[in-house]
């Protein structure tokens, strides 16, 4: 079995982040897996290291991630729907984020642990070298600018780390880092995968909002601008992919709208089918068995 092993070609999965859109790539794995292709490596980012983490650390991946507790995450203002009363509401929404921001960590601190234990039920508390396939996550060192890759140790803090935001969780110290989201720096570290042996590389990416919306206050250009900057350097860094697919998510959803969850879980299984001619042409080009070895699925 070893030797008929090391005759294939392997294939990485790169997972961005996106917060909220992230969960697109649980659908994703799971219609990547209904077709039968089964990554040999991940490397995720933010959400999408805690999605790559669960699919490699917990066999139960799909349905912990579809039922994940949202409870926790911090609201953000929302000032699109009329009234009052909702003016009202948001108002001491955004006051107390502000506050957050400035005399703290970020709205999100108080949360902190609950998200902590959020990640360890979801990898049910392992290192990340227990994984039945290689799984990388990747964080941004806030003071130097670097990227930090984490294959092995505790899987709880290597994703926190990599989900940090900036402004909303409190920072990760880790062997005398200070590292925070792992999209700040790198939203597609093709080369993770490709220096761990994968011969090809499929790029999940959920953080490209790919729906233009004309923004209606300052918060929503500001959002925007950091996304047109973010999306420049992405497109350079997945130009190293052998594909790229982007789920549609339409409406759009925010950062921290968890509660459409379902919904973004649904875009990127339509984006693995609509994708799967081109999926099935590369792994056949490469002489990649869709059919993989029993022990590598789920």
């Amino acid at each position: 079995m070893g030797s008929e092993r090391t005759e294939k070609r392997r294939l990485g999965v790169v997972l961005s982040g996106g917060g909220a859109r992230g969960f697109a790539h649980v659908g994703a794995l799971r219609a990547l897996n209904h077709i039968g292709i089964y990554p040999d490596f991940i490397v995720g980012v933010s959400m999408g290291a805690a999605v790559g983490a669960t699919y490699a650390l917990n066999d139960d991946w799909y349905d912990t991630l579809i039922n994940m507790d949202i409870s926790g995450f911090p609201p953000l203002p929302d000032f699109s729907t009329p009234g009052m009363m909702n003016y009202v509401k948001n108002l001491r929404v955004a006051q107390k984020a502000i506050t957050g921001m400035y005399f703290g960590w970020g709205v999100g601190q108080p949360t902190a642990d609950w998200g902590r234990a959020v990640l360890s039920d979801l990898t049910l508390n392992k290192p990340l070298e227990a994984g039945r396939i290689p799984i990388f996550a990747t964080a941004t060192d806030i003071v130097s600018g670097e990227r930090v890759t984490f294959g092995s140790g505790p899987a709880t803090d290597a994703l926190y780390a990599s989900a940090a935001l900036a402004g909303i969780l409190p920072p990760a110290e880790i062997d005398g880092r200070i590292l925070v989201d792992g999209g700040y720096c790198d939203l597609a570290p093709v080369d993770v995968v490709r220096d761990a042996g994968a011969d090809l590389v499929i790029v999940i990416d959920a953080a490209t909002n790919l729906v233009q919306q004309r923004p209606s206050n300052g918060v929503q250009a500001m959002i925007r601008a950091l996304e047109i900057c973010q999306n420049e350097h992405t497109q350079l860094r997945f130009k190293s992919a052998d594909l790229v697919i982007r789920p549609v998510i339409d409406p759009p959803v925010g950062v921290l709208e968890f509660r459409h969850k379902r919904r973004c879980a649904a875009a990127g299984t339509r984006a693995i089918l609509q994708s799967r001619s081109a999926l099935t042409a590369l792994v056949r080009h490469s002489n990649l068995e869709i059919d993989r070895l029993s022990d590598q699925r789920p």
